[in-house]
């Protein structure tokens, strides 16, 4: 067949293309956000502003490396293309950390919601046993294979959305103004300030923008459509995220949004009543339990791929007959109950919040060597376009910088082990 007959066949255009990259992102990751947000005000909303502009700015960076090194694979492989092995094997141990400490943010969201609708796992121990648990029947469904954890993610996807989506449109016809204007600045706050406390926390809602690469190969015209509609994606989702987060903060006052265990849940009781807010907790339970599933199967298929290629221990590779790597499984597994254990406080927003701080920041120390593997590679392209990609790199690294700034020594502390692990790791690989 010519190219012209198979050159459209079944692709997809930039409305399309736009559609996949606002999905990939719009999950489970704002379920807690509100919480955690609560607490610094509805100024919050100026956090949003700031990480939605260092997410285009990370999502063009993603729109140069397709092109760029298109052999790659991953966002180990775009760092290694560029910046050698030793970069490759620290991105994939950092990569590593980042999903295991975010899947106990999600299984967090997951014990929240399962106490609005059980009040006996409110709790603080009854809300780690909880965690605990679900952490557990994640790594066990993972274990019985990915054709369980895909359906798994289908059946719980549609509802999974509802509750943003309702509180992103509906949720504003009981918005109040005089609730969201009371519960502006209960801090004080300056505005550099307002953006340091919420920006890092906001940015959690964009982690996984780097899969928009992937939509190239079914994209028409990819070197036109994939960069507009990686913008048009990420523009998406933040607008879907400030609309919803911005409605909840006017029907719940700060000091109760913060305290709250299942925001979205609460905000629903507020217009819908008990019934409604329980669908709605119902809704997040669901998806926050399946969005959990899928990213600990992704987090020990991360590490038995790496070992695959010679990127990471031997120990940790496939093994023969295997439906799914019990080896990677459990180390996820015992790792994600060693963080819940390791940052369990009173308050459900407070755990929160360190957690996904501590994914975005190794997500960012892994943007920035993405954005530096540009510059080396920049060379690929024709003199404008190169000028174009490293100026890109550079706005990428600026935005990661200063989000980066922003986190708190506790969080950094946390960060640092992934980085320096994956350092140390490269010493015994490199002689294999």
């Amino acid at each position: 067949m010519t190219e012209a007959a198979t050159g459209h066949h079944g692709r997809i255009g930039v409305l399309g293309a736009t559609a996949l990259v606002a999905g990939s992102m719009i999950g489970s990751g704002v379920y807690l956000l509100p919480a955690t947000l609560g607490a610094v005000g509805s100024i919050s909303i100026l956090g949003w502003i700031a990480a939605t502009a260092a997410a285009l700015a990370i999502a063009g960076l993603f729109a140069w490396l397709g092109p760029a090194a298109p052999e790659a694979r991953g966002l180990a492989g775009y760092v290694q293309a560029g910046l050698g092995r030793l970069f490759g094997v620290q991105t994939t141990v950092v990569y590593w950390s980042l999903c295991w400490f975010g899947n106990v943010a999600i299984a967090l969201a997951v014990a929240g919601y399962a106490g609005f609708l059980v009040p006996a796992l409110a709790g603080e121990g009854a809300r780690l046993a909880t965690t605990l648990a679900v952490i557990w029947v994640a790594v066990a469904a993972s274990w019985i294979g990915p054709r369980t954890v895909a359906r798994i993610e289908g059946w719980t996807l549609a509802l999974g959305l509802l509750p943003v989506l309702l509180a992103a449109t509906a949720g504003w016809i009981w918005f109040r103004p005089e609730v969201f204007a009371a519960s502006w600045n209960p801090q004080a706050l300056s505005i550099p300030a307002a953006v340091q406390q919420s920006g890092l926390n906001a940015f959690w809602a964009f982690l996984g923008l780097e899969c928009a690469a992937a939509t190239a190969g079914v994209v028409r015209d990819p070197a036109r459509n994939v960069p507009r509609a990686t913008l048009f994606g990420v523009l998406a989702a933040a607008l879907i995220y400030v609309a919803a987060c911005a409605a909840l903060m006017g029907l719940m006052p700060a000091a109760e949004l913060a305290t709250s265990e299942a925001p979205f849940a609460d905000a629903a009781r507020v217009g819908l009543g008990l019934g409604g807010g329980a669908i709605i907790a119902f809704c997040a339970f669901l998806r926050t339990s399946g969005c959990l599933t899928g990213w600990t199967l992704v987090a020990a298929e991360t590490t038995r791929s790496a070992a695959d290629e010679g990127a990471f221990l031997p120990f940790f590779r496939t093994h023969p007959g295997g439906r799914a790597s019990a080896v990677n499984l459990l180390a996820v597994g015992a790792l994600m109950s060693l963080v819940a254990v390791m940052t369990a406080t009173p308050s459900l927003g407070e755990q929160f919040g360190v957690l996904i701080n501590v994914a975005v920041l190794l997500s960012l120390y892994a943007y920035i060597l993405a954005a530096l593997s540009l510059i080396r590679l920049s060379r690929r392209f024709t003199p404008g376009k190169r000028v174009a990609a490293i100026v890109t790199a550079a706005v990428a690294i600026a935005c990661s910088a200063a989000l980066i700034a922003t986190g708190k020594p506790i969080e950094l502390a946390y960060s640092l082990i992934p980085i320096l692990a994956g350092a140390a790791l490269y010493l015994p690989l490199r002689r294999r």
